[in-house]
Parts: C-alpha cells; structure tokens; sequence
C-alpha cells in the first residue's frame, strides 16, 4: 500500500516540479479554485473557501495515493516574482489494467509559459515507466482550448466529442476526448491552425473570438445567406446560441483541416462577414477552397473582392514569408449569385467550369454551380 506523502516521489525538469502536495500550498490551491477559468471548466466547489483546500490538501490528495484511484501531483514553479510555490495538481488516475486519465489545472499565475505542458510530460514518462500504463485518455469541456492544447502539443490523438459526457454541479456538459499510448511519439499529431491576422486600410481578416457569434448568426440566418448558403449548411441548419456558434469552426482549425477568419471592421473590430480555406491537405496538398459570407449591412460595399484579395495574397505567399504557400485556390457558387462571382472575377478568379444543376438553392430545387480558380504564378514545389 502506498503511504503519503513518503511513497511519492518527486519528479522535476529542472524547472518545474512534480511533488507530494503540502499544508503550505493551501493559500494557493484557493487562489487557483476560485479563478474565474477554474470555477468554469472544473469541479471545485462554489463557493470554494479555505477549508475545502484544506480538505483538498490533507485529506483528498493522500486518500488518492493510499487506494491507489487518484496519484495527484502538486506542481511547482517560479511564479512572476520569481518565487517557486505551488502552480496546480495534475493526476493519472488508474481506470483499469494499462489504462488511466490525465488530469490537470493550473494557478493562473503560471498559464500561458509552457508550465502545463511540461508537467504533462513528466507524469507522462512517469506513468509508462513505472506505473505499467500503457494507455492515457484525456477528456476536457467542450471550449477547454487551454486544456486540448497541452494534450495536443503532447501528441495526445483528437478521438472526437462526446455528448454529455462531463459531470460538473448536477449539470452534464459535453466533452471533448484524446488518447496517447506508450508507444505513441509525443510531437503534435496534425497541424493546428491559426489564423494569421491580416490587414488592409479598412478590414482585418482576424480568428474569430467570443464577440463575434451574435453578428455571425445574423449574417447566416439572413434571407440571402439561406438561399444561397446551400441547404446543407449553416444558413439552414439551427444554430447553436452565440456563445458556441463558431465552435465548429475553431475545432476544424484545431483539428488542421482549416482556416477560418472573421472579416473586421478595422476600426471597429466588429464581425462584418467571415471567409475560410477548406479541404485543406486532401489528393492536392498545394490546393484549397475558399467559402464565404458577408453581413447583411456590409454587402454591395465591395468588402468580399478585398477580403478575397487579402486571401489570396496570403494564401500565394511563402511560408517562410508568414504566407501558406499554396498553389491553387478555387471556389464555387451558385450561376445566379451575381454578386459572389463579381467578387471572385475581381479578385482575379477565373471561371473554369459549370456543373449543370449542382448547387442546392433556397428550400428545394437545384441550379448551376460556376467554379472558379486562381493559380500561384510564383510557386515552386
């Protein structure tokens, strides 16, 4: 049977510290469990007050060594003041035979440095080293970007979402889900994409963030972006509340199959349409499709010819230039959209094909779909 805290041990890179939790982290454990991302995206009581860090502290974390079902850590790093004190817990927590969970949260002081991160690391070596695991899962709220991002930059697989799936104050949220195996590498296993911000006199092509869902359900759910946005897609289908609305996008940028970028206002920053790459990586990995919609109070403004032209240099420019170096880029839109292919034959989009009763429009019926693409005069293989 395993004593606390003798029987656990300390593991360390030489700047950050995996050890047995002590009654002086308790100040600490308070700060980081009544954080604002802690109290959203965790299990903490709230009202969380110091006897519950007591309690963490001298009676949760030893019950979990001693049984064997929780082999919490505390971590410690240098906090801004250079001071090294208690920075988070992370855990493996055997589920059966090779198998078991990673956990972790991190004091606010110390996110955003890479802490996290390397904490995963460790216990990960440990736990396939002398634990016998062979398996590690990770589960996280959908909207944990913190949280996915330390598993994927661990080599963690993305096996998809669960619904429901997460327990948090009597309420089920869905959640998120990865592996890593012992004989796994640990590098990142897809890209994860980033949008880079780009900018003209008068917009920025920018990722999209939390302000922008109210605007873009406004601009999908518009009579024109219904009959036109295919009755397949967003303009038809029923949106999520603006809170969640972009998650899908932002999980498909996560995930490395695309880029999606909010068109801005520049002097305002507000959402006045949005533009993506897709089929990013598929038999052509120089190639990509561009897709689009713009706010009803912003057409007939000449907003997509630039936000198109902005893309399009962008997309062209070699990487080791911030560009994606693509080569190809086309695009599709229905024959009658007159406005969409006024915008791409501006943007130098050149019509190269009509597929007779292609594109889906309105609530039924079919019309032809012009595609139109744009060649990288200056890339190389």
């Amino acid at each position: 049977m395993t004593s606390f805290p003798a029987d656990v041990p300390t593991l360390t890179d030489g700047e950050i510290t995996l050890r047995a939790h002590a009654s002086s982290d308790v100040d600490e454990v308070v700060v980081q469990c009544t954080d604002p991302d802690s109290v959203r995206w965790t299990t903490v009581p709230v009202p969380y007050s110091r006897e519950d860090a007591a309690g963490f502290v001298g009676e949760i974390v030893p019950s979990g060594w001693v049984t064997g079902k929780d082999l919490c850590f505390a971590i410690e790093a240098p906090h801004s003041d250079g001071v090294r004190r208690f920075s988070g817990s992370i855990s493996l927590r055997p589920m059966g035979p090779g198998v078991a969970e990673l956990a972790f949260g991190l004091h606010p002081a110390v996110r955003g440095h890479g802490v996290c991160s390397r904490a995963v690391k460790m216990i990960l070596d440990w736990g396939f080293e002398h634990q016998g695991v062979e398996l590690v899962v990770w589960y996280a709220h959908v909207g944990n970007w913190g949280s996915w991002r330390v598993a994927w930059a661990n080599g963690f697989s993305y096996d998809g979402k669960v619904a429901q799936f997460l327990s948090q104050r009597g309420e089920r949220h869905d959640a998120w889900c990865g592996s890593l195996r012992k004989s796994d590498t640990r590098e990142p296993k897809h890209q994860w994409h980033v949008p880079p911000t780009l900018e003209s006199d008068r917009l920025r092509l920018r990722p999209h963030n939390d302000t922008d869902g109210v605007r873009f359900i406004e601009t999908m759910t518009d009579e024109r972006s219904r009959h036109f946005g295919g009755r397949y897609g967003w303009a038809n289908e029923k949106l999520p509340p603006a809170d969640r609305v972009l998650l899908r996008a932002l999980e498909h940028d996560a995930r490395g199959e695309r880029y999606d970028w909010t068109i801005a206002d520049r002097g305002t920053d507000e959402l006045i349409g949005e533009i993506q790459l897709f089929n990013l990586g598929g038999l052509d990995k120089t190639a990509a499709e561009i897709g689009y919609s713009v706010h009803p109070d912003a057409r007939g403004k000449g907003v997509l010819t630039e936000a198109l032209g902005m893309l399009v240099d962008c997309a062209f420019a070699p990487k080791e230039k911030g560009g994606l170096g693509l080569r190809r880029l086309s695009l599709a839109t229905a024959g009658s959209n007159k406005a969409s292919r006024y915008a791409a034959e501006k943007a130098g989009f050149a019509h190269v094909a009509t597929l007779p009763d292609s594109f889906p429009t309105g609530t039924s019926g079919f019309e032809d779909e012009t595609v139109y693409a744009q060649v990288n005069p200056h890339w190389t293989e």
